[in-house]
């Protein structure tokens, strides 16, 4: 069937050929015939502009307009809109799946602090352990590791240890089956709190001095593992590469050297000590042994102090009362530099000396 226009627009067009032919054979005046023809083909256009409901109606710009669609445009454009709910909503739910409590497996580490799982579903995500902030392979800035020995030496010991974590993460986790339970996103990053068996990943790297604690997560465990030397802390006490041996020399020995204690290094001077050991058969009398650093501060042992064999004697910056084991230097500021030092352990007897440098 034809359309409404079309047959209004073909009837105008019969109409205004009759007036002509009318004017034409009976003499009727052709002016009046003309404007007879003119208003039939204005009616026709009238009728052919409003065509019928439903039509495919366009709007100015081309688009079809919303209530003209034909039902086969009605049809794709409807599951078009349903495709387009149905992946709004599958991202919604990646999104909540991301940030639910899953019990995924570890696939791969690539940090001490950073590890990608696999969920059951197949999803493979990284995350970083939160309050958990462990050293690179190659190293960090020292300073960001309150208490390590600053320069290149902080640099290398922190190095070593972030391998260290690395490998304590590969190793234990690695093909585990864990809990995942995200609990912040930071500058894009997801942090996650990884538990195994009910113990936390993320406690037990800064217990084990794999990493220290970050934003006020687990400053207990880096407490105890700072007290005890443990991890990465032990890259703040300087230990001699190799027993130093000299002819003239007995068998006592600078040990150990702690130059850059937490914090302020002015306010915690007792905390900055050198360790002095004697590592041979018999008891060695320090009455007249001394200590000098490389600026020239000079320690003098008390007439009677005695070290036997096998055992050590801290010797602390600050002031304090000595005690067994222990001797205080009384010094009102730092002395030891926290990345260059040179000492010697003089004995004033017999000038024999013991040098140790870091």
């Amino acid at each position: 069937m034809l359309p409404l226009a079309a047959v209004a627009l073909g009837l105008a067009l019969v109409l205004a050929g009759g007036a002509y032919a009318l004017a034409s054979v009976d003499a009727v005046d052709h002016r009046a015939a003309l404007v007879g023809a003119v208003a039939l083909l204005a009616v026709g256009g009238v009728l052919a502009g409003a065509g019928p409901v439903g039509s495919d109606a366009r709007t100015a710009d081309g688009a079809t307009a919303v209530g003209d669609r034909s039902p086969a445009t009605a049809a794709a454009t409807g599951d078009a809109e349903r495709a387009a709910t149905r992946t709004a909503a599958a991202t919604d739910a990646t999104t909540d799946a991301a940030n639910d409590t899953v019990t995924a497996t570890v696939v791969g580490a690539s940090a001490g602090d950073w590890l990608t799982y696999r969920t059951a579903a197949g999803a493979r995500r990284t995350v970083r352990l939160a309050g958990v902030d462990a050293p690179g392979v190659d190293g960090d800035d020292p300073r960001q590791f309150d208490g390590v020995l600053t320069g290149s030496r902080g640099r290398t010991c922190l190095a070593d240890h972030g391998r260290r974590a690395l490998v304590s993460l590969r190793t234990d986790l690695v093909g585990t089956s864990v809990t995942v339970d995200p609990v912040e996103r930071a500058d894009g990053v997801d942090a996650a709190v990884v538990t195994v068996d009910g113990q936390s990943i993320n406690r037990r790297m800064v217990d084990r001095g794999h990493a220290r604690a970050r934003g006020g997560r687990y400053a207990d465990a880096e407490r105890a593992a700072r007290s005890a030397d443990r991890g990465l802390w032990s890259c703040s006490v300087v230990a001699p590469d190799r027993p130093l041996r000299e002819s003239n020399v007995p068998n006592v020995r600078i040990a150990a050297v702690h130059p850059n204690p937490p914090g302020d290094d002015g306010a915690s001077l007792t905390e900055e000590y050198v360790v002095i050991e004697n590592t041979g058969p018999e008891t060695v009398d320090l009455s007249n042994w001394y200590l000098v650093d490389g600026d020239g501060h000079t320690y003098f042992f008390f007439d009677g102090r005695e070290l036997r064999p096998g055992t050590e004697l801290v010797l602390h910056v600050g002031a304090g009362r000595d005690r067994e084991g222990h001797v205080y230097w009384g010094a009102s500021t730092p002395v030891l530099d926290n990345d260059h030092e040179s000492l010697k352990l003089v004995d004033g007897d017999a000038d024999r000396v013991v040098r140790f440098s870091y």
